[in-house]
């Protein structure tokens, strides 16, 4: 009997794995019968062959098929989730236009709301640039310094100026070190023209480590000389005008000559360093060697506008570098009892947007302040998305029949809570178009109340509009996540029926509390607002002590302070002119320590420099003893002190003082001549303390005219040209004393613009939530007020039940914001000011009375237009 031919072993299995993977069993045995039943008579080799062949034809047709099934499904799928989509899209768009009133309201809420937040996203933006065109950025370091000199312990930018040169010769894992000085300023002269220009002295390895290109010049040579300077290509425009710049020497103050080496590319307004010059570090210290002001202080105490960046090589270790930098630290301050410093690694790319530091070297973007930022986007953005949920969960009434309807015809819940979701996003893309608008109106005014607005630039670029768009998706998504849960949730018995959810009572109760914490807010910036105001305007009227009508503070710019005074004095407009070396109530003053002969301890005691008109020019009063002489050689050992010099000192009265001996720092001793009355020559936010005028030529720098005429624009024509004669091509830079006073407490009235615009974003937010939820009121309960009507209610009657709710929570709002508010900028943001307005009951109810009318103003508006309804049209169905 001939053996029976089976099928190979391994082509078995393999086709046995593929039908059960495929679940296609029932291939196997129809294979298997084919085999036996025509093959039987084959040879072997050609059976197998033939089963092979059999199995591979067999499984790529089946994988054929899968495949067109796999991708039949996939396009219909993608075309039901498409026609889906519309059908949402659609369904929204109806709805909205439906309710045209409602959704204005939220379109207006959601845009005031996002407006703010466009700003944040913008400002947040531009910030992610910092920084980043620099090649080498992510290898860049910057040493900062916590400074502990016995009086206060705090986080400076800056570093010692031996600190660099120190890296520089022992440490050698890192490549460059680069010293850098911020003290590069002055007034820059070529042939006629000057023009003030900053900058900076580096190390020149500068252009090695940063990424700051050069127009012309050559890169490795540009800093080698010490008098070379590098422009950049807007200053050299303003100082060559269209001539060649390399080559051309400029004068820089009392830094002397230097020859322009190079022309660099203008700096990007994306980079912490902003400058227009830049010259080798051995100049900086060339020019302190040699000058007469030089510190005495340790080069290991001197750090503020000196700073130490490294460039670190690829792969490196920063631990190690950090252990090298604590060691210099308990090297150098060990033993050093006043003053004492560790050192700190901060990458580039931390710097901006990074941690709140002293003297910076650019605009300072800490993280604390846009966090301030941000919470403030959130105070004015989460009112305006929880408007959008009361207002829709308290239309649910209106909207339960279509969903009860949805539901019955076999709508699922999440069909639904999709639904509302593309509704609550396509209200937010059309917010964004209005609110993008108010972004424009407002940016050139926010720009302008910030402090860095210089290097900042909120035009908004491609990665900025997408952003936009995510946010007001995400805004969308968020704000219609509640109510879409709620809708989506809804019995669809119940729905049909019209009847309101079982939790409608809570639902009612945290409606009122939203009311109430957004008037709470609302009335919170109103009072911001009316306290700074009053502030700012006690601050600049306050009594200084001094004359501030109609005296002109001139800056000298280096001009004879004694030939200045005898030719202004000739103009007949010019009564009197005084000299000084600041301008007291603005600038402050300069201190230094100072103790009695009596006394060992010394004190810290404000000081100016003044001639002999000053102290009547300014009608400063003179309590006891004389001013200073006219021309008198001995002026320079004599004082003038304040009433508290007096008492901070112990001398008794003023009289007693007179002729008292005093010891400065120096150990120069000197005489007080005279003893004025108290004034404020700091700012406001410091008590008057110790402080004497003296009488040095050497550092007078500002003169005081006292104007007296009725057509100043002939006058200044007058005071420019004598002003001419005397500085040639200098700028004249002249302004009034109140002027100055005013600029001096701008940060309050930045403060009021800054309260203003988020009151009035809040409570046009809070007036439109409001609006909405006393029309949906009046809606819902037009049927009683036609009864009433019948039963003989008034209209004043009908007007006062339906608005007296709302009233109450607007006083409720006012006893939470009012504490909270009063507790605010009494106890902390006023603290800041030692002189300082008191909060009193004329500020509050102004407060109260401006968020009551807009409140009731609102309400009234519908309440009043209910009440006066026909009650026919409302009962004719009954």
């Amino acid at each position: 009997m001939k053996k029976p031919i089976r099928p190979p072993r391994l082509a078995d299995r393999l086709f046995e794995w593929y039908c059960n993977r495929a679940a296609v069993e029932d291939l196997h045995g129809d294979l298997e019968e084919l085999f036996f039943l025509n093959l039987q008579r084959m040879p072997i080799w050609k059976a197998r062959l033939f089963y092979w062949r059999s199995v591979l034809s067999m499984m790529f047709s089946y994988a054929l098929k899968k495949r067109k099934r796999k991708a039949a499904y996939h396009h219909f799928s993608t075309n039901n989730s498409l026609t889906m989509l519309a059908n949402y899209f659609k369904v929204a768009t109806r709805s909205l236009a439906k309710q045209r009133f409602f959704t204005t309201i939220n379109v207006l809420g959601m845009s005031i709301g996002m407006s703010f937040s466009l700003l944040f996203i913008a400002l947040i933006s531009f910030l992610r640039l910092y920084d980043t065109f620099h090649v080498n950025n992510d290898r860049i370091y910057r040493v900062n310094s916590m400074i502990d000199d016995r009086v206060r312990n705090n986080e400076y930018a800056s570093s010692p100026m031996a600190l660099g040169e120190k890296i520089k010769h022992e440490y050698s894992g890192v490549e460059e070190v680069v010293r850098v000085s911020t003290a590069f300023s002055a007034e820059a002269k070529y042939e006629t023209l000057e023009i003030p220009l900053r900058g900076y002295f580096a190390d020149p390895a500068f252009l090695e480590v940063f990424t700051f290109p050069l127009i012309k010049g050559n890169k490795s040579t540009a800093l080698s000389k010490p008098n070379s300077i590098l422009i950049t290509e807007k200053a050299a425009v303003k100082m060559f005008n269209e001539q060649e710049p390399i080559g051309k020497i400029i004068t820089l103050g009392g830094f002397g000559d230097f020859e322009v080496t190079g022309v660099l590319k203008d700096i990007p307004k994306y980079s912490h360093m902003q400058f227009e010059i830049v010259s080798p570090y051995i100049a900086w210290e060339t020019y302190r060697k040699n000058s007469e002001q030089q510190e005495t202080r340790s080069p290991w105490e001197e750090f503020r506008g000196n700073y130490v960046y490294m460039l670190l090589p690829e792969g490196h270790d920063t631990e190690a570098l950090t252990d090298y930098l604590t060691s210099v630290s308990r090297e150098v301050y060990t033993g050093n009892e006043k003053f004492s410093a560790e050192f700190q690694l901060q990458a580039l790319n931390d710097i901006a947007p990074g941690k709140e530091l002293y003297n910076e070297i650019g605009p300072d973007w800490g993280y604390a302040s846009l966090s301030i930022f941000g919470f403030l986007t959130l105070l004015i953005l989460l009112p305006a998305c929880f408007n959008y949920a009361n207002i829709s969960i308290s239309r649910s009434l209106k909207r339960a029949k279509e969903i009860g309807l949805r539901k019955t015809v076999g709508g699922q819940s999440n069909q639904i809570f999709t639904q509302f979701i593309v509704e609550t996003v396509l209200i937010t893309l059309c917010s964004l178009f209005l609110a993008y608008g108010i972004f424009l109106l407002v940016k050139p005014e926010f720009m302008a109340m910030l402090v860095s607005a210089e290097g900042l630039d909120l035009d908004p670029d491609a990665i900025t509009i997408i952003c936009f768009v995510l946010f007001a998706i995400v805004v969308g998504v968020g704000a219609g996540a509640v109510p879409a849960l709620y809708f989506s949730r809804m019995n669809p018995i119940q729905a049909l029926k019209s009847k309101a959810p079982a939790k409608g009572v809570a639902r009612i109760s945290f409606r009122k509390i939203l009311i109430t914490g957004q008037f709470a807010l609302s009335l919170g910036f109103i009072m911001a607002v009316v306290i700074v105001l009053k502030q700012y305007r006690s601050s600049v009227n306050y009594d200084f002590g001094f004359n501030q009508a109609n005296i002109l503070d001139v800056d000298l710019k280096g001009v004879d302070p004694l030939l200045f005074r005898n030719e202004f004095s000739k103009l007949s407009s010019v009564e009197s002119v005084s000299l000084s070396s600041h301008v007291i109530g603005t600038q402050g003053s300069s201190s230094i320590w100072l103790k009695s002969v009596q006394q060992s301890d010394s004190l810290e005691v404000f000081y100016a420099a003044i001639d002999h008109n000053f102290l009547p020019n300014l009608n400063i009063e003179v309590v006891a003893g004389k001013n200073f002489g006219e021309n008198l050689p001995d002026n320079g050992k004599y004082i003038i002190v304040n009433e508290e010099f007096v008492r901070q000192f112990k001398l008794g009265t003023p009289v007693d003082a007179i002729n008292r001996t005093v010891v400065l720092s120096d150990s120069a001793e000197v005489i007080i001549a005279g003893v004025v009355k108290n004034f404020h020559y700091m700012h406001l936010r410091e008590p008057v303390r110790s402080f004497f005028f003296q009488y040095d030529a050497k550092q007078l720098h500002y003169a005081n005219l006292k104007i007296h005429s009725s057509d100043m624009l002939s006058t200044f024509n007058d005071l420019e040209a004598t002003w001419k004669v005397l500085a040639g091509d200098l700028k004249f830079e002249a302004q009034f004393f109140d002027d100055e006073i005013e600029e001096a407490y701008s940060v309050y009235f930045v403060m009021v613009k800054i309260c203003g615009f988020l009151g009035m974003l809040a409570i046009s937010i809070s007036c439109l939530g409001l609006l909405g939820m006393v029309v949906y009121t009046a809606e819902t309960r037009t049927k009683e007020i036609g009864i009433r009507k019948v039963m003989g209610a008034s209209s004043f009657q009908l007007a006062i039940m339906l608005s007296k709710g709302y009233v109450r929570l607007m006083l409720i709002a006012a006893m939470i914001a009012i504490p909270i508010t009063y507790v605010f900028f009494d106890k902390g943001l006023l603290n800041s000011s030692y002189y300082r307005v008191e909060i009193g009951v004329v500020e509050i109810l102004i407060s109260l009375m401006i968020m009551l009318v807009l409140g009731l103003a609102t309400v009234l508006s519908q309440t009043i237009k209910a009440s006066r309804s026909n009650p026919v049209d409302t009962l004719r169905y009954e």
